[in-house]
């Protein structure tokens, strides 16, 4: 009987890290999602200033321009075109950076992911040898 009261409780404890494991995976995804949100939040907020900011340039270009009575022409245009290429490239820079970020973070919870996973593994893996191990010792030989 000593057997099978030990498999019911490899059996519960394989059940119970089961359950451990999936509660350890929902926290994680659920992290990775709030991190990649947050991501994404900082982007959109960055293109919104950055727009804010293009036009408030663009506007004080204007009037600085009008004021000096060249409010066209090619040099303006150019000025213009300069200031929007400018921002556009900043944008760029830190689309890149987020992106980089948004890399990072796969990068992290990949390996937390396969830290789990090798933790699991080694927790089954005792178990297994603990059941074994108790197995060898509680067997007597029927000769004596």
């Amino acid at each position: 009987m000593g057997g099978i009261g030990t498999l019911a409780r490899l059996g519960l404890n394989l059940a119970l890290q089961s359950e451990a494991q999936r509660r350890a995976n929902r926290r994680l995804r659920k992290e990775e999602k709030d991190r990649r949100r947050e991501i994404v939040a900082r982007l959109e907020r960055e293109r919104q200033r950055s727009a804010e900011e293009l036009r408030r340039r663009l506007a004080a270009e204007r009037a600085r321009a009008g004021a000096a009575g060249v409010a066209s022409g090619a040099s303006f245009d150019a000025v213009l075109r300069g200031l929007e290429r400018q921002s556009r490239s900043r944008l760029a820079e830190t689309e890149g950076r987020l992106a980089a970020d948004l890399e990072a973070v796969d990068e992290l919870f990949r390996r937390r992911r396969r830290r789990n996973l090798l933790a699991r593994s080694e927790r089954l893996l005792g178990l297994g040898r603990d059941l074994f191990s108790r197995g060898r010792a509680s067997r007597r030989s029927l000769l004596g």
